[in-house]
């Protein structure tokens, strides 16, 4: 979980120097062209970064889960796997059985997105069986749950609209405004969001 939390960090700081690259062009570069579209980039980065760490987080545990390292939850229990993977582990020396099992999940796991509430929550079920998981990492980050929940939605859909819709407003036929105070905030939001997950996994 740390080393997952270590390059989480990494990620959200290179997606940080995007902000200073854009403060730089603006400063030395007398451009007719805006350079917003690298603060726009920034909160694509910040939210892959986040989830690519609960991507993280959930292989991880779950291997823990496998290896007998973890209490297993509910969810974890219920899963079920192809049972061509079942017989694959049954006789699995090299590689060990929790490689195998750890692929399986990779695969699993691989064409889910973390970045909406809900999909977190669910996700995060496999290994921490917690009813109240956004009350409890709200009140971490000095926030009541709702407002947690609510801009964590609006920063995905912030997100999906700058990556499949050019950050286009349908009405104005032009980009929707950005500014290096809303990039910065999201992009620390999710930091703290991400940190906050992770505080009660390990």
């Amino acid at each position: 979980m740390l080393k997952a939390l270590e390059l989480f960090k990494e990620n959200i700081k290179d997606a940080k120097n995007l902000t200073s690259l854009y403060e730089y062009l603006e400063v030395t570069i007398k451009s007719p062209f805006s350079f917003d579209d690298l603060l726009r980039s920034q909160i694509v980065y910040s939210v892959s970064a986040f989830d690519k760490l609960i991507h993280d987080v959930i292989r991880i545990g779950m291997v823990e889960i496998f290896t007998a390292k973890r209490q297993p939850t509910p969810k974890y229990e219920a899963e079920s796997i192809p049972i061509s993977t079942h017989i694959e582990l049954l006789s699995a020396t090299i590689p060990p059985k929790e490689y195998i099992f750890e692929q399986t999940v990779i695969k699993k796991l691989k064409v889910i997105s973390f970045q909406e509430p809900e999909k977190v929550a669910d996700g995060l079920s496999y290994i921490w069986n917690e009813k109240q998981k956004w009350q409890k990492i709200a009140i971490r980050m000095g926030m009541d749950d709702k407002t947690v929940k609510t801009k964590l939605k609006l920063i995905a859909d912030r997100r999906n609209i700058i990556v499949h819709e050019s950050d286009f407003n349908p009405t104005t036929h032009k980009k929707y405004t950005i500014s290096k105070s809303e990039c910065q905030d999201i992009t620390d939001f999710l930091c703290k969001c991400g940190e906050s997950i992770v505080d009660f996994l390990i």
